[in-house]
């Protein structure tokens, strides 16, 4: 018998989102055909409507499931406190800006990332006479 590691407290969570999008697709392209060939497409675009619905409301139960779990792997919970540092002045620690990403929704408490005060400057133009190129075996 295989060995099977530790669920993830989302998991039965995101086999919903993708069975419940799976058919999103479906009724999808049931609408766009009915719509193209003139038939009525009033009641495909209902049901897509709920399946679009649905996983939105699966996606928000997911995130708040992550949000009260903290795991080992740092995925979910309140992140760990960093560790104070001494930065010069008007600059911020590393540690500020948490980068943890879980997936196309990111859970880190950090806000946006900081803007760059100056933009990066072009390394100069190397200007002046081009040096001989020719080679020994040129002729």
């Amino acid at each position: 018998m295989a060995q099977r590691g530790p669920a993830r407290p989302t998991a039965r969570i995101e086999e919903a989102i993708g069975f419940v999008g799976m058919f999103g697709v479906l009724f999808l392209g049931v609408t766009v055909f009915c719509e193209v060939t003139g038939r009525p497409a009033l009641g495909w675009a209902l049901t897509l409507l709920v399946c679009v619905l649905g996983i939105v409301a699966l996606d928000r139960w997911r995130v708040s499931v992550l949000r009260r779990t903290a795991s080992a792997d740092g995925i979910g919970g309140a992140p760990a406190a960093p560790a104070p540092r001494s930065t010069p002045a008007g600059s911020t620690p590393a540690d500020a800006r948490v980068h943890r990403h879980v997936g196309w929704d990111e859970l880190a408490p950090a806000g946006r990332r900081q803007t760059r005060a100056t933009r990066p400057v072009a390394a100069p133009a190397r200007t002046g006479p081009a040096s001989d190129v020719t080679q020994a075996s040129d002729g």
